[in-house]
């Protein structure tokens, strides 16, 4: 008998929506959909760290038949924790231009996170809030900023599922409950391991305060915390046995350091541009309106169990978990979400007039701010062009950088996230994509993308890492560092065609053996010198390859007649 009063304890609001007020909530979300998207429309590269090299693995999944790419590398497809925009980018850009399909991508993973927000946020308090219309403050954050595109989308995922965990549990359907976040656990982990614990917070969290809420009514027998554990673990149990099949988790546990000195700022990640102002105004404006308001803040069951969980989470973590970086980040910005979708105010008019008036400004001027900056990139973005225009298909480009990555304090700041990384590091995909160059730092590790390199270019190739240091092709004996981050340069003479200098350093001058092609204010492109006396690489050569395609189209080539 106490199930009845408990399950109306917990309901927080169960009355009918005001049709008119839904409408200006619809006519608001659009508004903010509008002013969040211009930016995609001004360039057709944004300046997000991992994006060029996301679409250009997007770009060879959805041509595995192309008679260069083809020989460089193969799908392969498994059970693997990070194949949601592989699987929707495969097959969007076999019908789409290159660069349409890819910001729709782009921004299918900045709205992710803001849908699930309204979503959740409407599962339990019963409306859709004004509040969350200002989690568009976060919809721009050092994880978008940074390329996490099947992250972010996981955690959309994540607040949407555990939405309809709630609706499910409020209407005792305890099968449906079961089956449909079993359903929703296995779909996440497709995107994202971090989006399948997010998931598992989330229905945690909110199973355990209707546990306490029990308990303060006086009654908690064990049977029931059973009740509540055994769906919440048979929901998860599919991402969990999918996890134990995966290449994941046969890695080693390889754990980076902890960067105690930069949480402070990683904190306001939710709110993070390559503005350090803006990010400070906005993650302070936010903190102040809950401050000033919270004795008019409505909590969602569970919230501070799931918020206490990733504050501790954020302060533990290290940089890098079994090859996941910017961990800390990940956890900052899943705190950010839940303080719109767990939140709600109730404001007097003028208060709520006050709150939406400054949030409203924010948003506007963060877009703007985002959209001056990419409309800038748009230089960088010519000039890496020009450089590789000459570039033929099939042949082997090295890249190289003037300054290292981790180096922020660049000019101009567009080019880097502030105190986290440059942005530009992964552009040159662009070789891949558009010119279908052999490029050696696509995102091609099988225990992670659906994708391999082939040989003999598995050779010289070193998924997910960066391009080297430009001071490090002028030396002869090449330092331990530079072969231990990228081991191809043994015999990088041989191996490669063309060096790609991107964002060179003051007054530059080609390194012995280097003939410069293009030299441009931020991309340089030089041709190697392949001397009489140095062996020739063992790989096929730009003329070979082409010539093999070419006798390859020959020999495959229909008869006479056939269709």
């Amino acid at each position: 008998m106490t199930a009845p009063v408990f399950q109306s304890a917990i309901v927080i609001n169960d009355r009918l929506p005001d049709r008119s007020e839904s409408w200006r909530w619809v006519v608001a979300a659009g508004l903010l959909v509008i002013v969040l998207a211009i930016p995609f429309v001004l360039v057709d590269v944004p300046p997000v760290l991992d994006y060029p090299n996301h679409l250009a693995r997007y770009f060879v999944l959805a041509h595995p038949d192309d008679p260069f790419l083809s020989q460089m590398f193969a799908p392969h497809w498994g059970i693997l924790p990070n194949l949601g925009m592989d699987i929707i980018g495969a097959s969007l850009l076999r019908v789409t231009d290159l660069h349409i399909g890819g910001r729709f991508l782009l921004a299918l993973s900045l709205f992710a996170p803001i849908i699930g927000v309204a979503v959740y946020h409407r599962a339990v308090f019963g409306e859709w809030s004004w509040w969350t219309l200002a989690s568009g403050l976060l919809a721009y954050n050092g994880a978008f900023f940074l390329g996490f595109a099947n992250f972010l989308l996981s955690l959309g995922l994540a607040l949407m599922a555990g939405a309809m965990w709630i609706v499910l549990r409020r209407r005792n359907m305890l099968l449906m409950q079961v089956t449909c976040g079993a359903l929703a656990a296995t779909i996440i982990f497709f995107c994202h391991i971090f989006g399948v614990a997010f998931f598992a917070l989330l229905i945690g969290a909110h199973e355990a305060a209707l546990l306490w809420r029990r308990r303060e009514l006086g009654t908690l027998p064990a049977r029931d915390v059973l009740a509540a554990a055994g769906p919440v673990a048979a929901a998860l149990s599919p991402a969990v046995a999918l996890y134990l099949l995966s290449p994941l988790n046969a890695e080693s546990a390889s754990v980076g350091e902890w960067a105690g000195s930069g949480k402070p700022w990683r904190i306001f990640a939710p709110f993070m541009t390559t503005s350090v102002e803006l990010t400070l105004i906005t993650g302070i404006t936010v903190i102040l309106l809950l401050i000033l308001f919270r004795k008019r803040l409505e909590l969602a069951p569970g919230l501070p169990l799931a918020l206490r969980v990733l504050l501790v989470a954020f302060i533990v973590a290290p940089s890098s978990l079994k090859g996941g970086t910017f961990v800390d980040l990940r956890f900052a910005l899943m705190i950010g979400l839940l303080l719109f979708a767990g939140i709600r105010p109730h404001l007097t008019v003028a208060e709520a007039g006050f709150a939406g008036l400054t949030v409203g400004i924010l948003i506007v001027l963060r877009s703007a701010q985002v959209g001056a900056s990419w409309i800038d990139h748009r230089h960088d973005l010519a000039d890496l062009r020009a450089a590789i225009a000459t570039i033929e298909p099939g042949t082997r480009v090295l890249a190289a950088r003037g300054h290292p990555g981790y180096l922020t304090s660049v000019e101009p700041k567009r080019r880097a996230l502030p105190g986290v990384y440059r942005l530009d590091g992964h552009l040159a995909a662009l070789l891949l994509s558009e010119r279908k160059a052999f490029w050696p730092l696509l995102f091609a590790d099988p225990t992670q993308q659906p994708l391999i390199i082939k040989p003999p270019f598995d050779r010289i190739a070193q998924p997910g890492s960066e391009p080297v240091e430009w001071q490090w092709l002028a030396q002869e004996a090449l330092p331990p560092a530079a072969l231990r981050n990228a081991r191809y340069l043994e015999h990088w003479r041989q191996d490669f065609d063309y060096v790609l200098l991107i964002d060179p350093p003051v007054a530059v001058q080609p390194h012995p053996g280097l003939s410069p092609l293009y030299r441009g204010n931020y991309a340089q492109l030089y041709r190697i010198d392949h001397q009489e006396s140095q062996p020739r690489s063992p790989l096929t050569g730009p003329r070979d390859l082409r010539g093999a395609i070419a006798d390859q189209g020959a020999s495959t080539s229909p008869a006479p007649g056939r269709p």
